[in-house]
């Protein structure tokens, strides 16, 4: 479930993100399109949509090219395999195999990016929506998820509840197609999707404001 995530890095020499960064120039539209995607593949139990989506959202996320998008998605893919079985899944392996994709993403772009933490946060945010899973009383997600950008970021965590919000409803939104019978087309996708990018569109505003 990987940005589905923008990840946690710090530019050589610099202790804020650099608002021209990869990071910081994802279109907010479609990476909405391609997380809602990544969560029906991934609930369907899709493999090869998923790494075919998990593609153009890493792509979309960090500025990749192709070739780069698909080294780095085929990591967060086999890390959401890991993570998917229930009860029995795999938190030490799907860490690990993050952990390889931020190393990646160090060398693409020349990061000083903390693997570790970076992974221990980002897979946390998994663990919270899978234990809280179609729960409207789900502001721990939300604290989770706005933990998780101010790290990302290097942001206030009060700029980023709209933006934490937004996305914790997308994924309940999410979370109901699945009890629903996973029915396509469906109109929880429509609203799904609809959340997931006002949340970005509200984490773009909350970093042209800090």
């Amino acid at each position: 479930m990987a940005n589905r995530r923008v990840f946690h890095f710090v530019e050589r020499g610099r202790g804020k993100l650099n608002r021209q960064s990869p990071l910081a120039n994802f279109d907010p539209a479609k990476l909405a399109y391609y997380e809602k995607e990544n969560y029906v593949a991934y609930y369907q139990r899709d493999w090869l949509k998923l790494l075919r989506v998990s593609v153009g959202m890493v792509k979309e996320g960090f500025s990749l090219s192709l070739w780069q998008a698909i080294n780095a998605a085929s990591l967060v893919a086999r890390a959401e395999i890991a993570f998917a079985p229930f009860p029995n899944n795999d938190v030490p392996r799907a860490k690990a195999i993050m952990r390889d994709f931020y190393r990646y993403i160090n060398r693409v772009h020349h990061l000083n990016l903390d693997v570790a933490r970076a992974a221990d946060v980002d897979v946390n945010w998994w663990i919270v929506h899978r234990k809280l899973f179609a729960n409207p009383q789900n502001q721990e997600l939300v604290e989770a998820l706005k933990n998780y950008y101010a790290l990302a970021y290097n942001a206030q965590p009060e700029l980023l509840s709209q933006a934490a919000q937004h996305r914790a409803l997308g994924m309940l939104y999410s979370d109901q197609w699945v009890n629903a019978g996973k029915p396509m087309p469906s109109e929880l996708l429509v609203k799904e999707e609809e959340e997931l990018r006002a949340g970005y569109i509200a984490l773009r505003a909350a970093l042209d404001s800090g």
